[in-house]
């Protein structure tokens, strides 16, 4: 019984070769069964992927970040506070809820929120 707590565990699944991180990124290249109409567009793609993504690092605030929004001077359309009440305020329950869920909640049938 405590030779098995104390014998080292030996996984199952087996790696093959060594562990190698690549060297480099790997290259964009269009996937094999892709529509024929955007294999032979993907070169056009990739020049101007790698155009905006350069021109929007070099204008960034910190190289390499990339917005998660866009900025606007607009006030924003919706606040919090405007939410309808019900989701905002907490629901007062009654007694016989709280006695329900005290009980396990199996007795208490409610017809409607």
């Amino acid at each position: 019984m405590f030779a098995s707590a104390v014998r080292a565990r030996n996984p199952l699944i087996k790696f093959l070769g060594k562990r190698s991180w690549p060297t480099s990124a790997a290259k964009p290249a269009v996937h094999p069964l892709a529509p024929k109409e955007i294999q032979a567009s993907f070169d056009d793609f990739l020049k101007k992927f790698s155009s905006a993504a350069g021109a929007s690092v070099s204008s960034g605030p910190v190289a390499g970040a990339i917005p998660l929004y866009k900025e606007s001077s607009k006030p924003a359309d919706f606040e919090d506070w405007e939410a309808p009440s019900y989701l905002w305020q907490q629901r007062e329950f009654s007694d016989a809820e709280i006695d329900a869920v005290m009980s396990g909640g199996a007795t208490y049938i409610t017809d409607g929120p």
